[in-house]
């Protein structure tokens, strides 16, 4: 059972990392979109015939599906696929952690909460918009892992979670400011409809609430001197998963039809959120060097911030 479920994940990956549109230096612009449209299908097609070759019959069916939807070729570029498994990673690595270590301590409940108010305003549309069954299965799985971190912090680990102080406060005002700005700079059209309209505006809240929502947990490593190394594998793989999809938006803004707010909206968010894990950054990778991959990250003695 696990061998078949590894072999359709590893498969998966493979399979949209196949789909993936060489980015070059021209891009498709000047490619014709029926042209674009075949080379897809028949690369989806050529792929799916691999894919039932090796057995792989979940990920055929995917396969098929994608190939009957060549209008979304670009998002299946690897940067993106990239920062999608580092983002599963770092759930992985914070599930292990309150499972192996039994404590929940270092992990800020606040950023979790705010991570979740992210996806569903992000998501709301995962009831009439389908684009693919990969979009909607990271979708569902962000969504049901989050929810699952906050319960396990709420509940079972509960007398092990770090105290918060000035935790509602805080959010308060990040989850103000990033609605404040989504107001004030979105992607909505003139001509958009009320509905549309909401939408848009709760995608923007939800890009600029992502890129502020590690500050809680930043407070609380900056109180810490050393980090668990699950807790620090988790926040690690959670920066990176933003470095590669500032990446893809600018592959995707290079490639593809992309208007320039919504680019700019996702570039601010994703620099910002860069930054914020920079420092970080640097102690982890100088911390795993001086002490191995498996050790905790020491951080300075007055902790990062």
């Amino acid at each position: 059972m696990k061998i078949n479920v590894i072999k359709h994940l590893i498969g998966l990956v493979v399979f949209a990392l196949l789909l993936a549109e060489p980015c070059g230096a021209a891009g498709t612009a000047d490619i014709p979109p029926q042209v674009l449209s075949k080379s897809f299908v028949e690369k989806a097609r050529k792929t799916s015939t691999v894919f039932d070759k090796m057995g792989f019959s979940a990920v055929r069916r995917i396969a098929k599906q994608q190939a009957s939807e060549p209008g979304h070729a670009h998002m299946f570029n690897i940067f993106r696929m990239a920062g999608d498994f580092l983002h599963l990673a770092s759930f992985a690595f914070l599930i292990l952690q309150f499972h192996t270590g039994k404590s929940c301590l270092g992990i800020s409940l606040k950023s979790q909460e705010l991570y979740l108010i992210v996806f569903a305003s992000r998501y709301i549309d995962i009831f009439w918009n389908f684009i693919s069954f990969y979009n909607t299965m990271m979708k569902l799985l962000f969504l049901g892992t989050t929810v699952y971190i906050i319960y396990m912090m709420r509940i079972p680990l509960r007398k092990t979670r770090t105290k918060e102080p000035n935790g509602l406060r805080n959010s308060a005002i990040l989850i103000g400011a990033a609605f404040c700005f989504s107001l004030v700079y979105n992607d909505r059209l003139d001509e958009s409809s009320w509905s549309s309209t909401i939408v848009e505006i709760l995608w923007s809240f939800s890009i600029y609430l992502e890129a502020v929502a590690i500050i809680p947990q930043m407070e609380v490593l900056g109180r810490a001197k050393t980090v668990k190394n699950l807790t620090a594998n988790y926040i690690f793989a959670l920066g990176a998963y933003r470095v590669f999809y500032l990446i893809n938006y600018a592959y995707r803004f290079s490639v593809d039809p992309v208007s320039s707010q919504e680019f700019i909206i996702k570039a601010i968010g994703a620099v910002v959120q860069t930054a914020l894990y920079a420092r970080f950054f640097m102690m982890y990778l100088e911390s795993k060097k001086l002490s191995g991959v498996g050790a905790d990250v020491v951080l300075n003695p007055k902790g990062i911030v």
